[in-house]
């Protein structure tokens, strides 16, 4: 039986002090003492890195670059992209509780409001979130808010805005492709031009956003690392929910977030910030769980289940979508990825690392696996297995 997180705390209370009293040995431990936050040095964040750009690309449009192969020479793929966002968008209309949900989250992950993280915090578990949440109300976390909380963030970086990769793709979105067939939900009080998003609509900019935050806190505390990529792979999912993206643009946007995690946390510069940010964070919810982390975790209600975390991540690599590329095709790792491997599993070798991230990739063949010589596919990369896998 789990025991409410009060009355387990007031049991370890009370055991220390009998022991005290009547001279019995102490088997509790102590509560860990609560944290004093600091904010990171002046200057620390006003400097430039090399993460602040995707290599010698400076723009990430290299990693998604092959939805331009998709338009010109795969028509069947680009009809059944619009398919699979009208069905996704209808089917919402007899689900009010996700259409809500959907809403939450796109106003959540627009503009510059603290209410982007605090949106994510369900993936870390019912009474673990209600205490990051509460901890970011304290303002107790500038570490992790200074990384991650707005799209001004330092760790949001280029790859957030996606502007100009969708200026590069010029591709109208499903509301405007087929008006009459997507449904248009919204918020009490709110008008369509503040939902319905403007421009291209390749690839998701809310979903890189999205999974850019979620990416960074599954790399500062590893444990909730499939449960915060999955929370991420869901404010995608609503994107296409509301019938302002396909799927093919928040594959996109999860892909161009994989890669910036990667480039942060592979900049020996940037990186420590991210690691003093999940010691920060760390420390927090273990002071507020009153237990080690593990602990903590081991009692509260998930998000979900590792195993269904993992499985609903994975069932938004592709959106089953057809093949369209070779099913044999060889999965080239990207190089900067086997770091957050090694994160996760700090025993392994980087070339045992390498090796996991083979076995753990989604199979090849499905749209935007980049299959030209030298290319790394990102969209077979599937850190939610890799992070999980034992």
């Amino acid at each position: 039986m789990r025991l409410p997180r009060q009355l387990a705390s007031g049991l370890v209370a009370t055991t220390a002090v009998m022991c005290a009293v009547f001279g019995a040995p102490a088997t509790a431990q102590a509560a860990p003492p609560k944290p004093t936050p600091t904010a990171f040095p002046v200057g620390a964040l006003a400097t430039l890195y090399q993460s602040d750009v995707h290599g010698s690309d400076v723009i990430y449009w290299p990693v998604i670059s092959s939805f331009t192969d998709i338009r010109a020479h795969h028509p069947a793929t680009m009809s059944e992209n619009l398919e699979k966002a009208v069905a996704i968008n209808n089917a919402a209309q007899d689900d009010p509780a996700l259409r809500k949900r959907a809403l939450d989250d796109a106003y959540a992950i627009d503009g510059l409001s603290q209410k982007q993280l605090h949106a994510m915090t369900d993936a870390f578990g019912t009474e673990l979130g209600a205490d990051v949440r509460q901890a970011l109300t304290e303002k107790r976390l500038p570490k992790v808010t200074a990384l991650i909380d707005t799209l001004a963030a330092r760790g949001q970086g280029i790859a957030s805005s996606t502007l100009v990769e969708k200026e590069i793709s010029d591709n109208p979105r499903p509301y405007k492709v087929a008006p009459n067939r997507i449904k248009v939900y919204n918020l009490p009080g709110k008008t369509d031009e503040d939902v319905l998003s403007v421009g291209s609509s390749y690839p998701s900019g809310h979903t890189a956003s999205a999974m850019i935050r979620t990416g960074l806190l599954a790399v500062m505390v590893p444990e909730f690392a499939p449960q915060l990529l999955a929370r991420g792979s869901e404010a995608g999912y609503h994107r296409v929910v509301l019938g302002v993206h396909y799927p093919l643009d928040v594959i996109a946007g999860r892909m161009v977030a994989d890669a910036a995690v990667a480039d942060r946390y592979a900049d020996p510069r940037f990186r420590p910030l991210i690691v003093a940010a999940g010691q920060e964070l760390r420390a927090e919810l273990e002071w507020r769980c009153r237990a080690a982390l593990s602990t903590c975790i081991a009692r509260d209600t998930p998000y979900r289940s590792t195993p269904d975390a993992v499985a609903e991540y994975n069932e938004r690599m592709s959106y089953g979508l057809s093949r369209i590329g070779s099913p044999s095709a060889a999965f080239v790792v990207p190089g900067a990825a086997v770091d957050l491997v090694l994160r996760a599993h700090p025993r392994l070798t980087r070339a045992q690392a390498t090796d996991l991230l083979r076995r753990t990739a989604y199979p090849a063949g499905y749209p935007l696996d980049d299959q030209r010589p030298g290319a790394q596919s990102w969209q077979r990369l599937d850190l939610a297995r890799a992070y999980a896998a034992r």
